[in-house]
């Protein structure tokens, strides 16, 4: 047998002889000292029992582990309350937007006589560029009348196509394929409608044309029809193209004001 397992035996048993030799000691102290040492056992048992059940009841107790359906619940019902604040949130917008057209309205009635009208069918059901409205003739509205949107003044949006008894079909300005003369910069801009209140027409590149800049029609009584969005060439060609555009979403218009052609 080689000298390290007889080393290794012999600490083995002098380990036990001092683990014996302590338990003794603990028992002739417990016994002379009216059984404190137990006492004190037993304290120190009960506080780590106590602290471990605590410990379990506050992860346990809460549910931790236990309640995942009572989590997803929870999570559930927060996730419909979003939905429901999102939709009051876009509802409040809605009304927002119809209170600011139906302000429009009051303003263009000062201005000038017509008919406020509400949309009854968007123009983004129709693929030729017309919308309905909810006023015909005998509301005063009558075929030719101009279809007014926006504020302060307004701007022209279309014409009314057909004027039935409290119906009519309002053609856009900018419909697809309509053609239409306009005034920009003091030039003469043919513009080709696109649809969705859009127009595009060259001009020469020299004519000095900015964004923004209103866009004018004899055709209606010299009424603004849109604005200027763009101009764009290609370098050393002659001719720019213009894009012009309503100043307004058509697809967000819920009201619209109806004048005689003639005023």
């Amino acid at each position: 047998m080689s000298s390290y397992l007889r080393n290794e035996r012999v600490k083995a048993r002098r380990r036990l002889l001092i683990a014996t030799l302590v338990v003794l000691l603990a028992l002739v102290f417990d016994l002379a000292s009216g059984g404190m040492v137990r006492g004190a056992a037993r304290v120190a048992a009960s506080a780590v029992w106590s602290a471990g059940s605590a410990a379990s009841g506050a992860i346990f107790g809460s549910g931790f582990f236990s309640s995942k359906r009572g989590l997803e619940a929870k999570i559930e019902a927060l996730q419909q309350e979003l939905t429901a604040q999102q939709a009051l949130t876009g509802r409040l917008e809605v009304l927002e937007r119809e209170n600011t057209q139906l302000r429009a309205m009051v303003n263009f009635a000062k201005q000038q006589r017509g008919v406020a009208a509400p949309i009854v069918s968007s123009s983004n059901s129709s693929p030729y560029g017309t919308f309905l409205i909810g006023a015909g003739t005998l509301e005063g509205v009558a075929e030719g009348s101009i279809v007014l949107a926006g504020s302060e003044k307004g701007f022209v949006i279309g014409s009314v196509a057909e004027a039935g008894e409290h119906i009519s079909l309002v053609r856009e300005v900018f419909a697809p394929g309509a053609l239409v003369e306009g005034l920009a910069g003091g030039a003469v801009l043919s513009l080709e409608g696109r649809g969705g209140g859009n127009a595009r027409t060259e001009v020469p590149s020299a004519l000095a044309l900015s964004s923004g800049e209103p866009v004018t029609s004899t055709a209606f009584a010299g009424r603004v029809i849109g604005i200027v969005g763009s101009v764009s060439s290609d370098p050393g060609s002659a001719l720019a193209r213009v894009f012009v555009r309503v100043p307004v979403s058509l697809s967000e218009l819920q009201f619209v004001y109806v004048v005689p052609r003639l005023e």
